[in-house]
């Protein structure tokens, strides 16, 4: 009897090699070659450029017709700022901070793919962490109809949708701080505006498409998904490109150049009482419902540099958040003159979110002012930034000293 399970535990393991290599030879055929910047196509690392065309549905697919594509990206900081609480005005220590990905994505079939994608992260007083960034199994029929399937980036507005790797600044819009908002009854609920999710990801189901090569696109997403003891996050965007499309399921808060763009978009979230409590004042949570628009502007001028100008606003209905409403502004240049093997970006950004409901929420003001040596767009760059802020009456200062590498898809 024990030699009759060893064969079959020996048959069982040759049959998931031999499927595993099979998956490891296959060649996405349908995959176009990405720019240089933004950085490249399918991965969720960084934002679509072009949009892959489907191979013609009569091409059998063979054995070596499906590679495995990789990308690598890695995110460092150091932080000169005081940590501790009530300390946070002073520049008096320095921490570091950083996150690592490794993103895979294949094909197949001509209509299946899939994307897998895992973080390391470290540093702001929290332990050393590893995490599935992406995990996702996508039917794409057609440019209008595409069905994704697992854990992706929220389709909350543009800034979700780029994800921290493909915007200007080192935070996302309504993240004040490196630090986790602090109120003096809750530390539980998240910044003001929009629901993203960790690491701006949700686990659930994304219908989306486009028209037009992407000048039009559409999203229609049910997520928190994983936690079966609360109701689902409703989440819907719609984006209008006037100049240039922008294809592809994600998006990009600038291109350095390489593309004039005027994009409008809005979005909306509901979820069913998604607005937990203040510890100690009521039992019940309410609904969640929040509306949100944006504008993007770039422009090329040639010799006179690459204008980027981008705006957004978010109104939340809800008894128990931070805040009514988030607003954002920002203007950034990028210098039309190499200096060694890259160029500067300078960049001010300033944001604002109102008092909501909540007897303990107060307003939040957030001013970066940023210096950026552009190398190769989002693949290299780095980043100076002095960031002050007020959070529920308290004042922050800080600098920050980015690096972002991210090499160009495989």
């Amino acid at each position: 009897m024990a030699k009759i399970r060893a064969r079959r535990r020996v048959r069982v393991a040759g049959f998931v090699l031999g499927a595993l290599g099979v998956v490891a030879n296959h060649q996405a055929a349908a995959e176009v070659v990405p720019e240089s910047v933004p950085a490249p196509t399918v991965t969720d690392v960084a934002p679509a450029t072009n949009q892959p065309t489907p191979p013609a549905a009569t091409a059998a697919p063979t054995t070596d017709s499906f590679p495995v594509n990789a990308q690598v990206g890695t995110r460092l900081a150091i932080r000169v700022q005081n940590p501790n609480l009530g300390s946070r005005d002073k520049l008096d220590d320095v921490g570091s901070d950083g996150e690592a990905d490794v993103v895979l994505w294949g094909q197949l079939h001509p209509f299946v793919k899939w994307q897998a994608g895992f973080v390391g992260s470290y540093g702001l007083g929290t332990n050393t962490r590893a995490d599935v960034l992406d995990l996702v199994a996508k039917v794409e029929i057609a440019e209008a109809l595409n069905l994704w399937v697992g854990r992706m980036p929220m389709p909350a507005d543009r800034s979700s949708l780029s994800t921290v790797w493909a915007l200007p600044t080192w935070n996302a819009p309504g993240r004040y701080s490196a630090h986790p908002p602090v109120s003096p009854l809750d530390t539980t609920r998240p910044w003001p505006g929009p629901r993203y999710g960790d690491y701006g990801r949700g686990d659930g189901v994304t219908v989306w498409g486009q028209l037009r090569g992407g000048r039009l696109k559409y999203y229609a997403g049910v997520f928190d998904l994983d936690q079966p003891d609360q109701s689902p996050l409703y989440t819907a965007r719609l984006n209008l490109s006037l100049i240039n499309p922008e294809p592809g399921y994600r998006s990009s808060s600038g291109y350095y150049g390489n593309k004039n763009v005027l994009a409008l978009g809005v979005g909306a979230q509901h979820k069913t009482s998604g607005s937990l409590p203040a510890s100690g004042l009521r039992v019940l949570a309410t609904d969640f419902n929040e509306v949100n628009t944006d504008l993007f502007f770039e422009m090329n001028g040639g010799a006179a540099g690459v204008v980027n100008v981008e705006s957004s606003f978010a109104k939340v209905w809800a008894d128990d958040e931070l805040a009514s409403y988030q607003v954002m502004g920002l203007a950034s240049y990028l210098v039309p003159i190499d200096v060694g093997i890259g160029r500067f970006q300078p960049l001010l950004r300033c944001q604002f979110a109102g008092s909501g409901k909540a007897a303990d929420a107060t307003s939040f003001t957030g001013i970066d002012a940023q210096l950026g040596y552009i190398v190769d767009g989002y693949n290299a760059r780095l980043l100076a930034v002095y960031q002050w802020a007020k959070l529920q009456g308290r004042r922050e200062n800080a600098i920050l000293f980015g690096l972002q590498l991210l090499s160009h898809a495989k």
